[in-house]
C-alpha cells in the first residue's frame, strides 16, 4: 500500500475525503543539537619560584577595610579595657607593695565591726539599723559594706548603681567620693561588684597589709565623733582581720540556738589576739532573732547568757516585720509605730551610744 492510499484510508475514518490534502515539503532541515562533552581540566603544575628578599621599599601589605564594628567591636573594646584595667591594678599592687608597711595610727572615728561566725544571723540587719540609731553629737554616722552581698544597699534603701569600695579600691579611688545618702540620715559606701580577678586583686593587697582597711579609713578625714559600722562578711578570715584591726568596738551576732553556741569557743579563740592588745577593742555579744514562744530556743538563750554574763550587749526578739520591711523598702527602726524587734534594735543602740561615750565604763574580758 502505497503513502497516498494510507492517508486516503485515514481520511476515510473521520468521514473526510483527501481530495483537499495537500502534502508539503519543508526545505528546512532540523537536527538535534549535539551534546557538547567539555574536555578534562587538568590543573597545571605550580611554578617554582626563586626565593626574593623583600625589598626595603616595598609598599606595605593594606589591610581590608573593616566593615562596621558592630557587637565584634563593642567585645574588643571590652577586652581592651579589662586589659588596661589589670594592668592598673597589678600597677596598684606593686606600689602598695613598695610603701612602708610601718603600722599607720588608730582610726579616730569609732568603729564598729559588726561580725558573726556563721551566716543567716541577720547581720546585716542588724548592721543596717544601727547605722540608722547609733550618732555622736556633732558627728556623722557611716555604714560600711564590706561584704559581697551588698545587702545594706537593700537596707538603708541606697542605689545600686554608684560604684564600690571593691573595686574603687584597686584604683585609688577616695572612697568619700563613693558615699551614698541612706535611710536614717546614714551613709554607705556599698561592696559593690567585683570580678574574679578583682576579687583576687584584693585578697593579695590585704594579706600583704594587715592595716589595709585602717589607711582606707584613715583618708576619710574622720573626727572622733563619726561613726563607722563595718558589715564584715562570716567566712572571710582576710576581712575579719582587718576589720578587727580597725575596729575600736566589735559587736558578735549570735542565735539561741546549738549551731551558734558551738561556734562561740571558734570566735572567743579568734578575738582573743585582738582583745590582747595593748589597747583592745570592746567587745559584745548580740542574740538576735529569738522566738520566745519556743522552749528550746528559751533554754539556749538562758544557756548563752549565763555563758556571756557582761559581754551580752543585748536581745532582740524574732519579728517577722523586720523581714517585711525590707521587701517593702522601709527602713523598720525609724517607723512611727515600732514593732517588738524594732524598738530592741531602738534599745541596742541606745545601750550602745552609752558605751560609746563612756568607753571605759565597761569592759570586755574574755572567759
Amino acid at each position: 500500500m502505497s503513502r497516498a492510499d494510507d492517508v486516503a484510508s485515514l481520511f476515510q475514518r473521520f468521514g473526510a475525503s483527501s481530495d483537499g490534502y495537500l502534502e508539503v515539503e519543508s526545505r528546512f532541515d532540523y537536527r538535534e543539537p549535539a551534546v557538547f562533552q567539555p574536555a578534562p581540566v587538568v590543573a597545571p603544575e605550580p611554578a617554582v619560584m626563586p626565593s626574593v628578599a623583600p625589598s626595603q621599599n616595598a609598599e606595605p601589605r593594606r589591610e581590608p577595610a573593616r566593615i562596621g564594628a558592630g557587637p565584634l567591636g563593642h567585645l574588643l573594646a571590652e577586652v581592651a579595657q579589662a586589659r588596661e584595667a589589670e594592668a592598673a591594678a597589678r600597677a596598684a599592687e606593686a606600689l602598695n607593695q613598695s610603701m612602708s608597711k610601718q603600722q599607720p595610727a588608730p582610726v579616730e572615728a569609732q568603729v564598729i565591726a559588726v561580725i558573726s561566725a556563721k551566716g543567716g544571723v541577720g547581720k546585716s540587719t542588724l548592721s543596717a539599723a544601727l547605722a540608722s540609731t547609733v550618732r555622736l553629737p556633732g558627728g556623722r554616722t557611716l555604714a560600711i559594706d564590706l561584704d559581697p552581698q551588698n545587702a545594706l544597699q537593700h537596707h538603708l534603701s541606697v542605689s545600686p548603681d554608684t560604684a564600690g569600695m571593691a573595686s574603687a579600691s584597686l584604683t585609688g579611688e577616695d572612697w568619700g567620693t563613693l558615699l551614698s545618702p541612706g535611710s536614717g540620715d546614714t551613709r554607705l559606701l556599698r561592696h559593690g561588684a567585683q570580678t574574679q580577678e578583682e576579687r583576687r586583686a584584693l585578697e593579695r593587697f590585704m594579706d600583704n597589709d594587715p592595716h589595709w582597711l585602717v589607711r582606707q579609713l584613715g583618708r576619710l578625714q574622720l573626727s572622733a565623733r563619726d561613726v563607722v559600722v563595718l558589715d564584715v562578711p562570716c567566712g572571710d578570715a582576710l576581712m575579719l582581720e582587718q576589720a578587727l584591726n580597725a575596729a575600736s568596738q566589735i559587736l558578735v551576732v549570735v542565735t539561741a540556738d546549738a549551731a551558734c553556741y558551738l561556734t562561740l569557743d571558734q570566735i572567743e579563740a579568734r578575738l582573743e589576739a585582738t582583745l590582747g592588745r595593748e589597747q583592745p577593742a570592746a567587745c559584745a555579744f548580740v542574740i538576735n532573732r529569738f522566738d520566745a514562744s519556743r522552749s528550746f530556743a528559751r533554754d539556749m538563750a538562758e544557756v548563752t547568757t549565763r555563758r556571756l554574763g557582761e559581754r551580752l550587749l543585748g536581745v532582740v526578739q524574732e519579728d517577722p516585720a523586720l523581714g517585711e520591711a525590707l521587701a517593702y523598702g522601709h527602713n523598720p527602726v525609724l517607723a512611727a509605730d515600732a514593732t517588738q524587734g524594732a524598738q530592741d534594735l531602738l534599745k541596742l543602740g541606745k545601750t550602745l551610744i552609752s558605751r560609746l561615750i563612756n568607753p571605759g565604763a565597761h569592759e570586755s574580758p574574755l572567759p
